[in-house]
């Protein structure tokens, strides 16, 4: 309610309502949204005779600091007792107001606020949003009083039905109006779902987003034709015909003409893009295959005003990913991005420009981008779970250029970020690891994770690299890996994140690559180690994992990071104290789990007695180098202690036992105080 002081208010109460929509059905309530329908134009339905302060009804008059949940006012405060029928049945009030006559006409009120970015609610008394905000919704709020009366008014049920009656009437005026008023027909495809937090993208031109472009729902790829009742994105497979799904929307309230022509391109998947080489065919790798060509056109079908349509290209030549990582280094292929264009003669470009397919993508409802890549790591699918891809960054500009690359988590991201649950590992080629080295690694939230690999590990939100030189069209493949941490696994089984390029000089975005990564969900299992374990120096420690009920790989690490050892046991002998790492990965989804073991290696000990048992004398050795002091005591338990002070720098001390009575004894080393080893001792 407090949004509705801005020049927006149709829009932003049709947002309000299609966000409650969109929860709706993510808890599972997909077709109907079981309120009853109220325009305020009759008494309100009985389901909400029982709304208001306290479920007592709704009183018009609730308008003191007295009643509960209202604000202060001038009127008293009567005891609600259900509804006024007199005050609520609200014809007569609730009129419309009309610029002339008294015929109700919506059409009398001219000023479209669909765009939202114009000043429309401010164009006097005929502006749309403001005749029906002020004289028309607010009185619905005074007249039903209560908690209709504040902020809290989205609370009671009938604040949805009244702001759905609301609505009502703009979509009547949109669709019965005058075409003079309102917007003829206009294809168009959305940038992205949101493009702020509160509005949806409705085909502005251009789109008032200044995140990313390339992640429009209106592309999807399936890997067999049945994308129009499955809508879910995959990866093209190689060796086999996709099919490309384009959604096609009609912003206007009359047919469209039917000859607009959509016409669909691939490109290898990259965070500098330009527009028209990396499209039509023009460029190619240092392997001589194409980074990009048309994949074909085809009419769009006449489209209903506030209408769609879906458009099915079929794919038969995918590229072979393994064509594209020749002299990069990597064996993690990375996928390709699509782009759309309606070609419409009746609806031109708006300030297309050369090169930059982001500023075209923002500047034209015609264009959608999809540059997103499945990180897929549910097992059982065509493909064996792969928790790393790849994406080229770089400059394709005919001069040098210094670039930023951003690792960011999506705006307005809802669930757990992939941040909480996963280890982000970032890996470069050689020649992008001397660039971070050249500028002295500006990085932010980003740690060198294992050197020898040129691996830097995520540490949180808005990590970067910044002032990376890229020579003129110098293009490098990065790598992106998520292991997901099976301890931190909330069930959860689908993430975004962002890589982001742009100019280090302006700022300005220059295109990037989104990864939705796609996991079981299920409870993960747990690395263990066994348990902590002490050894004499010299000894050997055998070490042995527990094997996990699934397919995994298991490293040794020792405590400087050192890769050791590659399977479930390990022996090893150190000289001190040690720690090792245990990490296991599942060949099933990559899921990662550590744990760590120590063998403690005794500084201080008793190496050995001889005689024992004894019957007058006995030669104990022990280590007791280093300590500042050490002595043995012979005890018996309930009896006396006798104490023996040692030589630190010696090895081997004689006790007489001649005065001990025959039975069970301890001799206990103390060192510096503590107390570090004993051995049990028969005197005869």
């Amino acid at each position: 309610m407090i949004f509705t002081i801005t020049l927006t208010f149709l829009p932003f109460h049709r947002t309000y309502l299609e966000r409650l929509e969109d929860w709706l059905i993510s808890q599972g309530h997909p077709e109907f949204v079981p309120l009853p329908k109220w325009t305020g134009e009759v008494l309100p339905p009985p389901e909400f005779e029982f709304a208001g302060p306290n479920g007592n009804g709704v009183s018009p008059f609730c308008g003191s600091s007295t009643c509960s949940d209202a604000p202060s006012g001038s009127a008293g405060c009567s005891s609600p007792n259900g509804w006024d029928t007199a005050i609520v049945s609200l014809p007569n009030n609730l009129t419309l107001p009309i610029i002339s006559g008294t015929n109700n006409d919506l059409c009398d009120l001219q000023f479209n606020p669909l765009n939202y970015t114009a000043n429309n609610d401010e164009s006097g008394g005929s502006g749309l949003s403001r005749q029906i905000e002020s004289p028309w919704h607010n009185q619905g709020h005074q007249f039903m009083g209560g908690v209709m009366l504040n902020f809290k008014s989205p609370a009671a049920a009938i604040f949805w039905i009244w702001h759905a009656g609301v609505d009502d009437k703009w979509k009547e005026w949109e669709q019965n109006c005058p075409q003079s008023t309102t917007l003829s027909s206009d294809l168009y495809m959305k940038d992205n779902e949101f493009v702020v937090e509160y509005y949806r993208d409705r085909g502005e031109e251009p789109n008032i987003d200044d995140g990313p472009m390339w992640t429009s729902k209106d592309i999807w790829v399936r890997n067999q034709a049945d994308g129009v009742l499955n809508q879910s994105h995959q990866n093209p497979e190689y060796g086999r015909t996709n099919y490309v799904y384009v959604r096609v929307r009609n912003r206007g309230f009359q047919n469209s003409l039917g000859s607009e022509q959509l016409r669909l391109y691939w490109a290898k998947a990259n965070t500098a893009l330009t527009w028209p080489n990396h499209w039509d065919g023009s460029m190619d790798n240092d392997g001589g295959f194409s980074l990009g060509e048309p994949l074909g056109t085809l009419s769009i079908p006449q489209i209903g005003g506030q209408d769609q349509t879906i458009v099915e290209f079929a794919w038969n030549d995918v590229p072979n990913p393994d064509d594209y990582n020749i002299g990069q280094g990597s064996d993690n292929p990375h996928h390709f991005c699509l782009l759309s264009r309606i070609d419409a003669t009746n609806d031109p470009m708006a300030n297309e420009v050369t090169g930059s397919v982001y500023q075209n993508t923002k500047n034209n409802n015609n264009i959608a981008w999809k540059n997103l890549s499945i990180v897929d790591l549910i097992p059982g699918g065509i493909q064996p779970p792969n928790p790393c891809t790849g994406v080229f960054v770089g400059n394709f500009n005919t001069t040098a250029r210094n670039i930023d690359l951003e690792f960011v988590l999506p705006r307005n991201y809802k669930g757990n970020p992939v941040l909480a649950e996963a280890e982000v590992l970032v890996t470069l080629d050689d020649a992008t690891w001397d660039k971070c080295d050249t500028n002295g690694r500006q990085k932010q939230n980003l740690t060198v994770n294992k050197e020898e690999q040129k691996q830097l590990i995520i540490n949180q939100d808005n990590a970067s690299l910044k002032n990376l030189n890229f020579q003129a069209n110098e293009y490098r493949l990065l790598n992106v890996c998520f292991r997901f941490l099976s301890k931190q696994m909330s069930g959860q089984k689908d993430f975004e994140f962002h890589v982001i390029q742009r100019d280090a000089a302006t700022g300005e975005i220059i295109g990037g690559e989104t990864f939705k990564i796609e996991v079981e969900g299920k409870e993960g299992f747990y690395a263990d180690a066994g348990d902590d374990q002490e050894i004499s120096q010299g000894e050997i420690a055998d070490i042995s994992a527990y094997s996990v009920d699934e397919n995994a790989v298991y490293n040794w690490y020792d405590q400087d990071g050192n890769l050791i050892y590659t399977g479930l046991d390990i022996s090893v002998s150190p000289e001190i104290t040690k720690k090792y790492k245990l990490e296991v990965i599942s060949n099933n989804g990559g899921i990662i789990d550590y744990d760590e073991i120590e063998i403690k290696v005794k500084e201080y000990e008793i190496l050995g007695m001889s005689p024992n048992p004894a019957n007058g004398q006995v030669s104990l050795n022990y280590k007791a180098t280093n300590a500042n002091s050490a002595y043995i005591m012979i005890t018996q338990p309930y009896g006396n202690t006798n104490n023996y002070i040692l030589d630190v720098n010696q090895s081997n001390v004689s006790i007489n036992l001649a005065n001990y009575n025959t039975g069970i004894y301890y001799a206990v080393l103390v060192c510096n105080g503590q107390v570090y080893d004993s051995r049990t001792l028969i005197i005869e």
